[in-house]
């Protein structure tokens, strides 16, 4: 008996690791996958609808975590710029997933206008202090983002691999571009 025991402990040890590593990256899938269908629905909305449907990035410090943790969707007036929440927030934390600022997430880095970023003004994010950025889909295909291809993209990594300053991508991360003028979006894991 105690053998048994001691060869099931030993098996457990060995797969632990592995287990732990494949939940993380199926996490980062699914975290991905959702970024991609929220571009894909916000684009097909604002094409089907015939106005500006857009996807906010709510960015706040969570657990020492700083980077985005959280996208809406949202309508869009551009005679008011005034945005409306249309569905409830999906937050990456729940998958331990965070998407990071710096090198590895360039996209909102440069050439933002003021209705594209600031300070977040619905709850719960104005609560935590957050900031957003924005990306608005035209009924025309087009998008607000006026930064070259080369840096339209976005990175999500697993909240084990955050550290402050990453320059670099972890082992294991789940990247999204998205072309400016067609808005059309794609994905890149390693």
């Amino acid at each position: 008996m105690v053998i048994v025991v001691a060869i099931v402990t030993m098996l457990i040890a060995v797969a632990t690791p592995y287990t732990l590593g494949a939940l993380q990256s199926a996490n980062l899938t699914s975290a991905g996958d959702t970024l991609m269908q929220k571009f894909a629905m916000v684009q097909q909305r604002s094409l089907t609808e015939n106005r500006p449907v857009g996807l906010d990035f709510y960015y706040y410090d969570n657990d020492n975590i700083k980077g985005c943790h959280a996208v809406q969707m949202i309508s869009f007036d551009p005679a008011t710029n005034l945005a409306t929440p249309l569905e409830p927030p999906v937050y990456f934390n729940k998958q331990n997933v965070v998407l990071v600022e710096g090198p590895l997430s360039p996209m909102f880095s440069t050439n933002q206008t003021a209705s594209s970023t600031g300070s977040a003004t619905l709850n719960p994010f104005q609560a935590l202090g957050a900031t957003f950025h924005r990306v608005i889909f035209y009924p025309n295909g087009s998008t607000s983002l006026r930064v070259p291809l080369r840096t339209a993209y976005l990175t999500l990594i697993s909240t084990k691999s955050y550290q402050a300053d990453l320059s670099e991508a972890p082992p294991n991360f789940y990247t999204v571009q998205i072309d400016p003028v067609t808005g059309r979006g794609h994905s890149h894991r390693p």
